[in-house]
């Protein structure tokens, strides 16, 4: 799969679009909560075909009721209690989930029983008429076969589903009523390379709509990303960490923030060059995202050479841990920085704040404190873990000192 330059998913380690192009979706599924957002996304595409798919079909099936009653002369009663009888209530339905305002919700379910029991009812009546000498009846099982894929709105694997069963449906009651084995074999085979040609198409059709909504999906998260990293960028951190904030003051759980510096960045750019720069920033990048595993914890650059990492629900001890391990990945990367009068590598200093958010306190006054004890890490003699054990009440104002 070619993907543009832009778009590269390695870039994007936390993205669940960036994710799923990594992965290729060779089964076309993707991880539950995305593949619900894609549902939705497909339904949205295809409801005029749905819409009309499923006017035709109850236009066709009252059609065969009338033809039934008025030219064969079957009486009504028979009719209704035949295959036509229960086409049309399932037909209905499906017609009227496609206009309603529920469409997004009910259609699909929906649709999983009741296409498929629209082939199976459709395949035993044609099956029923081909016996009494009315063959052209087939056809409509050919055509509905590869309207199951592109008009039905269900996705491949349904699809398959549903032409599977109509296929074995049919079969089986040719073979009950007695027909002729070569007939048997003859319009099972026919239905069967329909559905083959069908399903080999549209899989195409819904692997190439699948990346296009991953695509679509990165380039809305880019806005969100910071160009050099890949990480969520300042902004990105400013919409997250309040929110973050009132879940942990609504579930009374700590936050923890951690600010990280990249120590004697200045001199390493003068000594290296920037594209070096660039280049040590995105690796430590990597080690920083590594470090924020679950859904509601973030990793982002805050600016020039500093990153922040927004933990939920750990204790104190956990995160100084956390924390002095970052500190030592980084160095680990054996970034060679011989203007560095700390260590003959790249280094970070990391300042903590962990705080439970309650009235009187504001996330602002949180950062701050990370904010201060990132300070006293660089006044420590920078490459090391600090936190500023005070009460982030008193912090609030979101302003910080000038750091040396």
């Amino acid at each position: 799969m070619q993907i543009p330059p832009l778009l590269d998913p390695t870039h994007y380690p936390d993205s669940p679009y960036a994710s799923e192009l990594r992965r290729d979706f060779p089964d076309l599924r993707f991880s539950p909560a995305l593949e619900k957002d894609f549902q939705a996304f497909h339904l949205g595409r295809t409801r005029s075909r749905v819409r009309f798919f499923q006017l035709a079909i109850c236009l066709l099936c009252a059609a065969v009721a009338l033809h039934f009653m008025i030219i064969d002369g079957i009486p009504a009663r028979r009719v209704l209690v035949g295959w036509p009888g229960l086409a049309i209530p399932a037909c209905l339905f499906l017609a009227w989930a496609s206009w309603s305002s529920f469409y997004e919700q009910l259609y699909l379910p929906a649709a999983r029983i009741a296409l498929p029991l629209l082939g199976v009812v459709s395949a035993v009546g044609v099956a029923s008429r081909m016996l009494n000498g009315h063959p052209d009846p087939f056809y409509f099982l050919t055509s509905y076969s590869i309207a199951l894929f592109f008009l039905g709105g269900q996705l491949f694997r349904e699809s398959v589903i549903a032409n599977a069963l109509m296929i074995v449906a049919h079969g089986t009651a040719l073979a009950y009523a007695g027909a002729p084995v070569v007939s048997v074999v003859y319009y099972v085979s026919v239905l069967t390379v329909t559905a083959a040609v069908g399903a080999f198409a549209y899989r195409g059709v819904e692997r190439q709509l699948r990346t296009s909504f991953l695509e679509r999906g990165l380039m809305g998260e880019m806005a969100a990303r910071d160009g050099l990293t890949g990480l969520k960028n300042r902004g990105a951190f400013d919409d997250h960490f309040p929110r973050l904030w009132q879940q942990g003051l609504r579930d009374r759980r700590l936050l923890a923030l951690l600010l990280i510096d990249v120590d004697h960045f200045k001199a390493y750019n003068d000594r290296y060059g920037h594209q070096a720069g660039d280049h040590a920033l995105r690796r430590v990048a990597q080690v920083v995202q590594g470090f924020a595993r679950r859904p509601l914890d973030m990793a982002a650059r805050y600016g020039g050479e500093e990153f922040v990492l927004a933990l939920f629900d750990l204790s104190v001890e956990y995160v100084q841990e956390i924390a002095e391990q970052l500190r030592s990945s980084i160095q680990s990367l054996e970034i060679v920085h011989e203007d560095s009068p700390t260590a003959p590598f790249v280094t970070a200093s990391i300042g903590i704040s962990v705080v439970r958010p309650k009235l009187g306190r504001s996330p602002e006054g949180a950062v701050q404190l990370a904010d201060e004890s990132l300070y006293s890490a660089k006044r420590g003699g920078r490459n090391c873990v600090k936190l500023v054990d005070c009460d982030c009440a008193l912090s609030t104002t979101g302003t910080f000192r000038r750091r040396a």
